[in-house]
């Protein structure tokens, strides 16, 4: 009688996906939005003569990312594991026609234009290296502590995409692919000795990547001497400390802001949580934190509680991008690590980057529904089910 009762239970709950991270998702879209807004209200005024322009170009990608996520929390995670090779063929062929086609901004080549709007193809590498690994780890199970058959494929699959990033360029971007792959490898059981290498080499050949390009050997000095040129290439990251420090503990209040007046750059994207420092304080930055561990927490949670290896690797790898991206944005306007491009998830400006991980999260609400609510009552789920 117990026995049919957890079945019951389990099958209802295979039905509903998690609530929490949906809603607190949402909250955090929201509170992008708003603060989008007033963080470019000023700036685009100037420069467009209308300071809803970012505001309603975003709006757009919310609305396309809110349909992308709730699609996609009703296709069934384990449909990924077969479409894996042609999602990662796709996403290679569009980073490289976007090295001949795309749109070159400040030396860089990151951009397609369709229609008037500017996409990123290289913020669907992350998930695309995540779903591919993901997949490769799950059908190498067995083979995951060896490094011939375990971990060269999982390089194999890093390799060209890296590459074809690297000539954007953005280093940035292919450190966190490097990340990703490196936790991927942690969560699909390699070898510690094995993971230790691969750490040794890919500090030495990032060491070589940035004394090879004068700019990012620049940034770096930049970042270990930041008394040295307030007025250049220390300027942006000056500045955001300076925001920071004048939001105290509660804040200027909400459009107060002194710094988006034109003093710091990219205030709507890269540093728009300087923005948020000065104008809510410690206060609403801990509490945008605070919503973003949670989000990560309950991917942890999903990720734990889903008995299929690839639901399980997918969900936490895509937890990782989530929990990497912040760190690392967040990092970079409180001046913990050396300044990079990287955006903060659902709030900065970047259509490609929120639809992108909207979605992601559709796919994580979908493994949500094929786990346990009870872990002690829960029974292995076959893979192929």
């Amino acid at each position: 009688m117990e026995s049919v009762q957890t079945a019951n239970r389990t099958a209802a709950n295979r039905h509903h996906f998690d609530f929490p991270l949906f809603a607190v998702i949402l909250i955090i879209c929201v509170f992008g939005l708003v603060m989008l807004f007033s963080a470019s209200y000023y700036y685009a005024q100037v420069k467009y003569g209308s300071g809803t322009y970012f505001l309603k170009r975003q709006l757009v990608f919310f609305g396309a990312g809110l349909a992308m996520m709730l699609g996609l929390s009703f296709f069934k995670f384990s449909l990924w594991k077969k479409l894996a090779p042609y999602g990662y063929a796709a996403v290679l062929i569009i980073l490289a026609a976007t090295l001949i086609w795309g749109v070159e901004l400040n030396g860089a080549k990151r951009w397609i234009n369709i229609a008037g709007f500017q996409f990123q193809p290289s913020e669907f590498s992350k998930f695309a290296l995540v779903i591919v690994l993901s997949a490769l780890m799950c059908s190498k199970r067995v083979y995951m502590q060896s490094f011939i058959l375990g971990i060269v494929p999982c390089l194999v699959a890093l390799l060209p995409m890296a590459v074809l990033i690297i000539f954007q360029p953005n280093f940035s971007l292919v450190i966190i692919l490097c990340l990703i792959t490196y936790i991927m490898m942690y969560l699909g059981g390699s070898r510690l000795s094995h993971r230790f290498f691969l750490v040794v080499v890919g500090v030495l050949a990032g060491l070589l990547v940035i004394i090879l390009e004068g700019y990012r050997l620049a940034r770096l000095t930049s970042y270990l001497n930041p008394t040295a040129d307030p007025t250049g290439s220390n300027y942006q990251t000056l500045q955001s400390c300076i925001a920071l420090g004048n939001g105290g503990f509660f804040g200027q209040g909400l459009n107060y802001s002194k710094q988006k007046l034109l003093f710091l750059p990219e205030r709507e994207n890269d540093y728009i949580f300087a923005i948020i420092g000065e104008e809510l304080g410690f206060v609403g930055c801990f509490l945008l934190l605070a919503a973003y561990f949670f989000a990560i927490y309950r991917g942890i949670l999903i990720a734990m509680r889903c008995h299929d290896r690839f639901g399980r690797l997918l969900a936490g790898g895509i937890t990782s991008v989530l929990a990497v991206q912040v760190l690392i944005n967040v990092g970079v306007v409180t001046r913990a690590i050396p300044s990079t491009g990287q955006t903060l998830p659902f709030v900065s400006y970047g259509g490609t980057s929120l639809m992108v991980f909207m979605a992601a999260m559709g796919i994580l609400l979908n493994i949500s529904r094929y786990t346990e609510v009870d872990p002690e009552d829960a029974e292995p789920e076959r893979a192929d089910e």
